[in-house]
């Protein structure tokens, strides 16, 4: 063998060697673009060889982390689905049990509401609107203010302090405490203690009493209170033109109220007193006539008058009252109450108060109380019921009142009428009586 063939030889043997890992990684960067001229068959075949290890490799990687990534997948699929069932089955129980205690509550409440509504059947709401009603009226609806009217009987109120000395002598005359002297004297006595008590010095009554030889001077606090008819029906007023206006039907009858109430009624009945007979006088035929004819004149002027002494006595402060007053200031209401009274009859814990002064307020501490008009909102079918029938029979005690002032009209008429026929007929009877009387 040529000795240069076998250098030749060895030469590529080394070079083979040499570029074997350059040719192993020109395959894996891309065997197809190798820019080194590869003729020999062994280095092709082991670069084949390699690159088929590589790819193998690597397509055994790529699928050994497909795999444990949709086992990873499957697993995770399986935990939510798991989660979310168990989260379904929590909410639901969840739900159920708060359906549960929701109507555990709505039952309780319902027993609860139910043992309230038979407890309120039979125990008082506020014992002292049960109790206001039934406290002192009977004795304070009756009972005449003066002496003669109102078939009231004999006493009367004593003398008020109120009126002058000389008006308290002209009352006791006319609610016979005391005997009548002359007419003109009683007269005279009449008109000189009205102006003293009830005169306004400078107006024009008081003008008229000074003419008279009189002097004016309102001493009671009520100018012409003694001939003013809202003194009997609102109370005696202190405004002395009458502008001002203020109702007042709680009257002190022991007091200047009392003595102008008193003096307007006297005025009404007789305002001329007759002298009283002696006892000489008496005894004479002339005497016992004329007693028989004042007593017939004098029923019937009590008959006539009634209305004006129940007026007056609805008017008049009533101790009686006071223990009821009390009853209504621990009610609910007492607020209110107390206000109304401040307001109205501020001497109520020692005067008391009238039955018109009881019956406003009895009326006004409901429909005219805002608290009372709230509260009604909230009562209970009970507490409307009870509130309704107490409000009814308050209403039947009005109706009786007003069934007595009926009657009493209708006693008045009658009498009216008495008094017409006899005016007709009595001269035609007394003449016939005459004429069979003398044969």
């Amino acid at each position: 063998m040529n000795p240069v063939s076998i250098d030749t030889m060895k030469t590529r043997t080394i070079l083979h060697r040499r570029l074997a890992p350059m040719l192993a990684l020109s395959a894996i960067a891309g065997a197809a673009h190798a820019q080194i001229p590869v003729t020999d068959g062994i280095l092709i075949a082991t670069v084949q060889q390699s690159t088929q290890q590589i790819t193998q490799t690597i397509q055994n990687g790529f699928r050994d982390q497909t795999e444990t990534l949709s086992d990873k997948i499957a697993d995770l699929k399986r935990g939510l689905a798991n989660a979310i069932s168990g989260a379904a089955e929590t909410t639901s129980k969840a739900s159920s049990g708060a359906a549960k205690v929701v109507a555990e509550s709505a039952q309780r409440t319902a027993s609860e509401q139910a043992t309230i509504r038979d407890e309120q059947r039979f125990s008082g709401i506020d014992p002292c609107n049960v109790l206001v009603s039934t406290i002192g009226t009977s004795e304070a609806s009756r009972g005449g203010v003066t002496a003669t009217g109102g078939g009231s009987g004999g006493g009367g109120p004593k003398p008020a302090p109120g009126g002058s000395a000389g008006m308290n002598d002209v009352l006791d005359v006319a609610e016979k405490r005391k005997a009548a002297g002359l007419p003109e004297v009683e007269a005279a006595k009449a008109a000189k203690a009205a102006c003293s008590t009830f005169a306004v010095n400078g107006g024009l009554r008081g003008s008229a009493c000074t003419d008279s030889g009189f002097s004016a001077s309102n001493s009671a606090g009520y100018p012409d209170a003694d001939i003013r008819a809202s003194t009997l029906f609102d109370g005696p007023q202190t405004d002395a033109d009458g502008t001002k206006f203020t109702r007042r039907l709680t009257v002190d009858m022991s007091g200047a109220e009392g003595t102008a109430l008193r003096a307007l009624m006297r005025n009404l009945d007789q305002p001329v007193q007759l002298q009283d007979l002696t006892k000489a006088q008496r005894a004479t035929d002339a005497g016992r006539q004329f007693m028989a004819l004042e007593n017939a004149f004098a029923a019937r002027m009590s008959v006539a008058k009634y209305p004006q002494e129940a007026q007056a006595n609805l008017l008049a402060a009533k101790p009686e009252l006071i223990e009821m007053v009390k009853q209504m200031l621990k009610s609910e209401d007492g607020p209110y109450v107390q206000k109304y009274l401040d307001k109205n009859a501020p001497n109520w814990s020692s005067k008391g108060i009238s039955m018109a002064e009881l019956i406003a307020l009895e009326t006004q501490r409901r429909y005219m109380n805002p608290d009372w008009q709230l509260r009604l909102l909230t009562m209970s079918d009970t507490d409307i019921a009870r509130e309704n029938v107490r409000m009814q029979a308050m209403n039947a005690w009005l109706q009786s009142l007003a069934l007595d002032r009926q009657i009493v009209a209708s006693v008045i008429e009658s009498n009216a009428a008495q008094a017409a026929i006899r005016s007709e007929m009595m001269p035609q009877l007394v003449a016939a009586n005459k004429r069979a009387v003398s044969r």
